[in-house]
C-alpha cells in the first residue's frame, strides 16, 4: 500500500466566517439564488409529484452485465461513469471510488427521498478492490451511508473528504481519513490529490448547515491532469483555478439539476456554465457529469446532455474532446476517445 504524505497548509484555504458560527463560505463573487420561499415550496411541491422517467435511450446506459463485462476488460488507466456523480477511477495503479450514490435513493430514509431511474449499473461487491475513498461534500447523493456501510474494509480504506467531515467517517469504523481544505494536497505515492474550490454548500440535517466543507479535486500523476468538479455553480474563482492548476487533461463537471435557475443558480451550473467552467480551468477534454440518473431538478431528464453538446462545440471542443459516455461505460484515459453520440435522444 502506497504511503501516505501530510496534508500541506495554504494560506489560500477557506475561512470560517466567525469562531461563534463557526461556518464555511463560497469564495467572493460567487452566484446567489434569487428565489423565495415561496418558490422553494412550488419547486418541493413540484418535485414531490413529478413521474420518473420510464424509457430512455438505448444508448444512455449499460446493462449490468455489460458494466461489468467492460470494466473487467479495461487495463491502463479509465474511468468508469457508475451514473449521477459517482465515478471509479483508475490512475497510475490506483483505484479511487468517487462520490459514490449507488443506492435507489438520496435521502437517510430508503422508503422516501429523491429516487434513481436509472439501475446502478455496478455494485460494490462488482467494482472489486479500491483504495481511496474521495468525497465531495455531505449531500446525500454524494456522500451516501446506504453505499458506504456495505465496504467490508473500511478500517484500510483511505478517505480524501473536505474539511469537517472527518469525525463523521471516523465515527462509522473509516479509520485512516484525511480532510482537506481548498488547496490542501495529499498524495498516495506517486499521485497527488488536491482539494480545489467550488461554490456549493453542505448540509445533511436541520442545524448543520456549512459545517464542513464542499470541494472539487485535482488528481495528478506523471503529468496527467484529472479534475472532478463535485458540485458547483459557476464563478470567477474558476479562472483562478485555471491559473494555479491549469491546464486540466479531464475535466468531470456537473451539468444537470439546474432549473428553476432562480433556486439553483448558486448551486449548480446549467450545461452551458458547465462549459464556460470546463475552459475557465483550462481542460482539453470535458465529461459531463450530474445528470440522466436520478431526478433532482425540473429540467427534462436529458436535455442536459444536448445542451452540454451544443455549448461545448460552440465553444470550439472538437467531437473527440466532448465525453458522454452511458451510465456505466469505462472510458480510457490518456487515449483517444471514441465519442458516444447522442442522435437517439428525444
Amino acid at each position: 500500500m502506497p504511503n501516505d504524505t501530510s496534508v500541506a497548509m495554504d494560506q489560500g484555504a477557506p475561512r470560517r466566517k466567525t469562531r461563534r458560527t463557526d461556518r464555511f463560505h463560497n469564495p467572493p463573487g460567487s452566484p446567489r439564488a434569487t428565489g423565495d420561499w415561496r418558490d422553494l415550496i412550488g419547486y418541493l411541491a413540484r418535485q414531490a409529484f413529478r413521474p420518473l422517467p420510464t424509457a430512455w435511450p438505448v444508448t444512455h446506459a449499460l446493462s449490468a452485465a455489460e458494466a461489468h463485462s467492460e470494466l473487467q476488460q479495461m487495463s491502463g488507466d479509465h474511468v468508469t461513469w457508475l451514473g449521477h456523480a459517482a465515478f471509479l477511477v483508475t490512475l497510475g495503479g490506483h483505484r479511487l471510488l468517487i462520490d459514490p450514490f449507488l443506492a435507489e435513493r438520496a435521502s437517510p430514509f430508503q422508503f422516501a427521498g429523491p429516487r434513481r431511474f436509472i439501475p446502478t449499473p455496478l455494485t460494490l461487491e462488482s467494482i472489486g478492490r479500491f483504495d481511496t475513498l474521495v468525497i465531495s461534500h455531505n449531500h446525500y447523493d454524494h456522500l451516501c451511508w446506504h453505499t458506504l456501510k456495505q465496504i467490508p474494509n473500511k478500517a484500510e480504506i483511505h478517505v480524501v473528504c473536505p474539511a469537517g467531515l472527518k469525525p463523521w467517517f471516523q465515527k462509522r469504523g473509516f479509520h485512516r481519513v484525511t480532510d482537506l481544505d481548498w488547496h490542501q494536497s495529499t498524495a498516495r505515492g506517486p499521485l497527488k490529490i488536491t482539494a480545489c474550490p467550488a461554490i456549493h454548500h453542505s448540509r445533511r440535517g436541520l442545524f448543520d448547515a456549512n459545517r464542513s466543507l464542499w470541494a472539487a479535486y485535482l488528481f495528478e500523476f506523471e503529468g496527467y491532469k484529472l479534475y472532478f468538479g463535485g458540485d458547483s455553480a459557476m464563478g470567477p474563482i474558476f479562472r483562478q483555478t485555471g491559473f494555479r492548476y491549469g491546464p486540466v487533461d479531464l475535466a468531470l463537471i456537473g451539468i444537470g439539476a439546474y432549473s428553476p435557475r432562480r433556486l439553483l443558480r448558486s448551486v449548480h451550473a446549467s450545461p452551458e456554465e458547465a462549459v464556460e467552467m470546463g475552459r475557465a480551468i483550462r481542460a482539453k477534454q470535458i465529461l459531463g457529469m450530474h445528470w440522466g440518473t436520478i431526478e433532482l431538478s425540473e429540467e427534462e431528464a436529458f436535455e442536459p446532455a444536448k445542451r452540454f453538446k451544443a455549448a461545448a462545440r460552440q465553444a470550439g471542443y472538437q467531437e473527440s474532446s466532448i465525453l458522454l459516455p452511458p451510465v456505466g461505460r469505462s472510458v480510457s484515459i490518456r487515449t483517444t476517445y471514441e465519442d458516444i453520440r447522442l442522435d437517439q435522444v428525444g
